[in-house]
């Protein structure tokens, strides 16, 4: 068998010192881009393949990055993975996913890989009851979600957001308005999209009405059937997210109620079901690019012990589609 390539070899090949190599490989140091090329040509042309295991031991580095979320199948959180994986790549990081279904013991194994040194940190959504397996010395970065520790979070602007949607469905005229929620279990920073409505109908001396129910919702027909036979004259509403507005959409078409001629509906998120193809739902936009990138900041700087702002909060705006009225433009 032939003897395996080490990086003299690839130095050797290169022209350069084995630091150089070692500094190209970990990506660490000034090193110019010509450099840099001609050691990974060095290493294409041995066929040299550097040990990850070894160099994983020797830094205490894995160079890996776990990130749980509840189903990738939602778009919002496909979405959100996306750019964090955009981000990790530049940084030369790797990324494990656990779309986690909210199954607690499926998102403790997970955090148990950062005790493991598996993974040099996560960065979660999560809405399970783990508040005690999360600790504040963890390599650990949540979204929308606090915990009893201090532990670094990122999320939009929630509060703002729901004074936003008030603001625009009484603006488009509606009279009477509603908030429609699934709400989780566990708190959350979501939570305040409701507190940001309900003042925002208080301060226009708009007529509204808050309709929750604690999630898993198993029939949503039903849950949206009781909704509108209780409340009959509700022109305008805010969802707490896109997701809950499709399905709202869908039985509000099999009802015969017409969007936006008899109810006008806005919903939070405004993700991309493909990249550069938005719904044209009305929706309060999270800059989830944003959220993403600052997730992966804040948790390398953790990993870097450099200190963090904390909480990172990032500002929401309205995006109108099709489920509003459209102001009239005024020429003067």
């Amino acid at each position: 068998m032939s003897k395996s390539k080490s990086i003299k070899d690839v130095a050797k090949v290169a022209g350069v010192s084995v630091t150089t190599v070692s500094r190209v490989l970990n990506n660490r140091g000034p090193i110019s881009e010509k450099t840099r090329e001609k050691v990974f040509k060095a290493m294409k042309s041995i066929n040299y393949t550097p040990n990850e295991f070894a160099r994983a031991l020797k830094l205490n580095k894995t160079h890996f990055i776990g990130v749980s979320v509840p189903s990738i199948w939602h778009p919002f959180f496909s979405e959100f993975v996306f750019h964090i994986e955009n981000r990790l790549s530049t940084l030369q990081y790797n990324v494990l996913i656990c779309s986690n279904n909210n199954d607690k013991t499926r998102e403790i194994e997970f955090l148990n890989m950062v005790r493991q040194n598996k993974v040099d940190g996560i960065i979660a959504i999560t809405y399970s009851d783990i508040d005690r397996y999360v600790s504040a010395h963890l390599p650990f970065v949540s979204v929308d979600r606090f915990f009893t520790e201090q532990v670094a979070y990122v999320t939009s602007d929630n509060y703002w957001g729901g004074k936003i949607a008030a603001s625009e469905l009484i603006r488009r005229g509606c009279k009477k308005i509603a908030y429609i929620a699934s709400v989780a279990v566990q708190p959350n920073d979501t939570l305040k999209r409701k507190d940001g409505f309900v003042d925002g109908a208080k301060e226009k001396n708009c007529e509204f009405v808050v309709y929750e129910k604690k999630e898993p919702i198993n029939d949503y027909a039903m849950f949206f059937s009781e909704f509108f036979s209780k409340y009959h004259h509700i022109d305008g509403i805010f969802v707490v997210n896109d997701q809950t507005t499709l399905l709202l959409l869908r039985e509000l078409n099999k009802m015969g109620i017409r969007v936006p001629e008899d109810v006008q509906i806005i919903g939070y998120d405004a993700f991309q079901y493909f990249e550069n193809f938005d719904t044209t739902l009305s929706s309060i936009k999270q800059p989830i690019k944003e959220m993403a990138e600052s997730s992966v900041d804040m948790l390398l700087k953790i990993i870097n012990k450099e200190q963090i702002p904390n909480p990172v909060v990032l500002p929401v705006a309205f995006k109108e589609g099709r489920t509003t009225k459209s102001l009239p433009i005024y020429r003067y």
